[in-house]
């Protein structure tokens, strides 16, 4: 057959790893997998940085036309970020009648972590049950820091910018925005539906405090930033959502630390599977590019493009997602009460009142001369809505001060 040209638009970070693995692994993949793919052309504004890259007998341009406009052209990568020219430049190559690598999007939820394709092919098989995912680096790397170190949120999330683990403007990453973009397309797949990102309740990390990371500590537990996928049997709903979690420090994404990344699947047939792995990275994302390459070239040579369906992107099939008044959970609750008699009875009404089973109680003594004491209560399992009308009625009492902490706990 004839070859499958590529053309790269950005050779940034990414980009420049995508040409090293192609410089490295493209003979084999023509001579053993039978894929002729070539990298026909290399765009980026830098061309003096091109010419350090292995293009091998790529035509270098710094106009991302030149990629796009090229009849020969069978696949484009788009790795130059942003939401206009980007957009733009995808856009115009589907016009084009090109393969777009973006529209494949394996790099864009786990990085080097093959989540997508598990998903779509390794399980074909099964219902999936359910996702956990930490899935994005900063902010499980800031809250690493703070188990280990005990530090507050703002002087870790410094040093994580220092570091080059988070964005000089960190904020799609530590309010959950990230997080719930790569649920929301996990979630697609899964349910073969469109997944409105709008429409999931989005909780990110700010608020998360020394005491709560210390609480968690005396329960047994560590505070992890969540994507949760899940569907009760018979529910025509799914629970789609990003926030702080507890989890039990006998749960397996407790020990997932740092940058590092993991999606834990639960299929009816297979049961629980890991996925562990770094999520951003030059040659780890490049190596998820890369794959997407190969399946592209294998649907161009099969001349199927339905060989793996992918429904999810019709807005006639939307997702049902649960809204965050309707979630059940256990939860942790910090409440900040005066130092008095009657204050945990007068709680413990409030929660009684709406049915809300109390786990446990931890009440701290006031020291320094200090009239206000933390109050730690975790539940049983509680209806969202419910659980916050208490939380909401505590509050409005006279010995409660400030604003209550309220975080799922995930056993």
């Amino acid at each position: 057959m004839a070859d499958i040209k590529i053309g790269l638009i950005g050779a940034g970070t990414v980009g420049s790893g995508v040409v090293k693995i192609m410089a490295k692994q493209t003979t084999f993949f023509r001579e053993q997998l039978g894929l002729p793919v070539s990298l026909a052309r290399v765009a980026d504004k830098d061309l003096e940085k091109l010419k350090t890259l292995p293009v091998g007998d790529a035509i270098l341009s710094n106009d991302a036309a030149d990629v796009i406009n090229d009849p020969e052209i069978n696949v484009v990568i788009e790795l130059i970020g942003g939401y206009t020219f980007a957009k733009e430049v995808v856009l115009n190559a589907l016009k084009k009648g090109k393969h777009v690598i973006t529209v494949h999007f394996e790099a864009a939820v786990g990085g080097g972590m093959p989540s997508i394709k598990t998903i779509r092919e390794a399980m074909i098989g099964n219902d999936v049950l359910s996702v956990y995912t930490i899935i994005n680096g900063t902010c499980n790397y800031i809250l690493t820091e703070m188990t280990e170190k005990g530090a507050a949120f703002d002087p870790t999330l410094k040093e994580a910018q220092r570091l080059g683990f988070a964005e000089a403007n960190p904020a799609l990453d530590i309010e959950g925005g990230d997080t719930g973009h790569k649920t929301a397309i996990i979630a697609s797949l899964i349910y073969d539906g469109y997944c409105d990102y709008d429409k999931v309740p989005v909780r990110g990390i700010t608020e998360i405090t020394a005491d709560d990371i210390i609480s968690a500590k005396d329960l047994g537990y560590t505070i992890k930033l969540l994507g949760v996928i899940k569907r009760k049997e018979g529910e025509e709903s799914v629970d789609v959502r990003v926030n702080p979690v507890m989890v039990h420090n006998d749960h397996i994404l407790a020990s997932v630390n740092g940058v590092f990344n993991a999606v834990l699947l639960e299929g009816d047939a297979v049961g629980p599977i890991l996925l562990y792995g770094a999520g951003a990275g030059e040659m780890p994302t490049a190596s998820a590019v890369v794959s997407d390459i190969i399946d592209v070239a294998r649907n161009i040579k099969s001349g199927d493009t339905n060989r793996i369906p992918m429904h999810f992107y019709s807005l006639e099939n939307e997702l049902k997602i649960k809204g965050i008044e309707e979630i059940e959970s256990r939860f942790y609750l910090r409440f900040l009460v005066d130092d008095k008699p009657g204050v945990l009875a007068d709680i413990a009404e409030e929660f009684g009142d709406r049915n809300i089973s109390i786990a446990s109680v931890m009440h701290k003594e006031a020291h320094d001369g200090n009239d206000h004491v933390p109050v730690i209560i975790t539940t049983d399992m509680a209806i969202e809505k419910d659980l916050r009308d208490a939380v909401a009625a505590i509050e409005a009492k006279a010995f409660t001060h400030g604003k209550t902490q309220i975080i799922h706990i995930e056993d």
